[in-house]
């Protein structure tokens, strides 16, 4: 993809989601929390609605903004504000309208409503369905993006996938990185195309992707116009072979062809060899942040309903005292690390001695049992370090920002763990400091699992009131 092209979808894409981070500044006080994951087709609501849970509906009015994070959301109704989506599978049904902009993050995402404003979207699959008309403009990522019969775009369209397949109308300019780009319908004025330089079946190396299940087979690379396909004005496109030849007849203006030439450089990827270009690394950095989100979003989950008391007191704990949490991750993240170094080779030393101690007896006890134990507890502290870290960090940050930012009147926990996972996920993916910002999280977030865990500050606290 190139890398203007794509850093314009990205940028729009970040910069929309971040918008789910001040609009509610103004007005969150009087926020309706109360509806948990449905309004009703006769309700009407003057003001922002909350919705959160295992399945969502908004099927009346809410005069101002929504946001929901559920694990599956219909939305047939009409919203005067702005609407921001979080979950699996994401519906927008054709009697919707939305007079605000529609922001939209899950795996599968259909749009077949009406929306006033833009919309911006990342997931596996993006489609714009028969009755889908987006006023202003489109920025998607994702596996594959889809404009059906019928649908139209109004202004331009920006995008950012694997393949995209446009057989509806977009009213001025088309801009795309693609494997694969399909065209049966009309643009407007200009289009430009950057194809890769994939191998015509990129289904293996997907197969390694998080989410695989929800990725469509993969088309051929490649551009291809079909009957009915229009461009008003001029295309320019890049790729590795000419096809002015068949596609010219399809283009009102000029034709203007820019060849790439093909990355020697291979790298190896779970066996699969292939070129990584500087576009499959903007690809990849937005692949890795939506997968990243929902990761770290359906853990929180998991975990409010299966330890919610617990939650909450781990939550709490890092909110008090987050100096004490980040001194205590350090303290047990490297104290972790030494025993990782140092441990297997002084279990292997002891299990020797053992062995000619009892002739043998005890080598299975010892390698098979106490190994298994050693093995369970390296891949926990490495599962707390890496993830659960995270998903902790990200809570009680999403908490902070709805209590003491926004100041809530009421605390919802799936509202503040998506906040805080959406804030983590777009810090996480700014260059050179993103890093950094994992790092304070994986601090963070173990130090207040481990002060829950042990109750040291409690402790603490108990041995200086005795001494006193």
């Amino acid at each position: 993809m190139n890398k203007k092209n794509a850093l314009k979808a990205l940028i729009g894409i970040i910069l929309s989601a971040g918008l789910l981070l001040v609009t509610p500044t103004g007005n969150v006080q009087a926020a309706d929390f109360s509806h948990d994951s449905e309004v009703g087709a006769d309700e009407m609501i003057a003001d922002d609605v909350f919705l959160s849970g295992e399945y969502c509906q908004m099927n009346g009015s809410v005069d101002g903004n929504l946001i929901a994070g559920c694990q599956e959301i219909i939305v047939s109704g009409t919203v005067t504000g702005d609407v921001f989506l979080f979950a699996e599978t994401i519906n927008v049904e054709n009697s919707t309208v939305i007079n605000g902009n529609l922001f939209a993050f899950g795996a599968n995402v259909t749009v077949d409503g009406t929306v006033d404003g833009s919309f911006a979207s990342a997931a596996a699959t993006v489609e714009l369905g028969e009755h889908a008309n987006v006023m202003r403009n489109v920025y998607f990522a994702g596996f594959q993006g889809k404009m059906d019969d019928g649908a139209s775009v109004g202004m331009d369209l920006f995008g950012g996938a694997n393949q995209i397949i446009i057989n509806g109308d977009i009213v001025r300019d088309l801009t795309v990185g693609v494997n694969a780009f399909e065209l049966r319908g009309n643009i407007g004025r200009n289009a430009k195309v950057e194809l890769g330089t994939e191998s015509a079946d990129v289904s293996t190396y997907y197969s390694y992707t998080p989410g695989r299940q929800y990725f469509p087979a993969s088309l051929p690379s490649g551009m291809r116009f079909y009957e009915g396909a229009k461009i008003g004005n001029d295309l320019t496109y890049q790729s590795t072979q000419n096809m002015d030849s068949q596609i010219e007849d399809y283009v009102g203006g000029t034709v203007v062809y820019q060849e790439i030439v093909e990355s020697t450089e291979t790298v190896s990827r779970t066996g699969v060899s292939r070129g990584l270009t500087q576009q499959n690394l903007v690809r990849t950095r937005v692949t890795q942040s939506f997968s990243r989100l929902i990761t770290i979003y359906a853990l929180g989950a998991l975990a409010f309903w299966l330890f919610k008391k617990q939650s909450v007191e781990i939550r709490e704990r890092g909110y008090a005292a987050p100096g004490k949490a980040f001194g205590w991750g350090f303290v047990a993240i490297l104290v972790g690390l030494m025993g990782l170094i140092l441990i297997p080779g002084t279990f292997i030393l002891v299990g020797i001695l053992l062995g000619v101690i009892s002739l043998g007896g005890l080598l299975f006890a010892w390698y098979g049992v106490i190994g298994a134990a050693l093995i369970l507890v390296l891949v926990l502290f490495l599962f707390v370090v890496f993830t659960l870290s995270k998903v902790v960090a990200a809570y009680t940050f999403g908490y902070w920002l709805m209590k003491d930012v926004f100041k809530a009147k009421t605390q919802n926990r799936w509202i503040d763990l998506l906040v805080g996972v959406l804030f983590y996920v777009i810090l996480r993916a700014i260059p050179y400091i993103g890093w950094a910002i994992g790092l304070a999280a994986s601090l963070y977030g173990t130090g207040t699992i481990f002060m829950r865990i042990t109750n040291v500050d409690k402790k603490k606290v108990v041995e200086k009131v005795e001494v006193e």
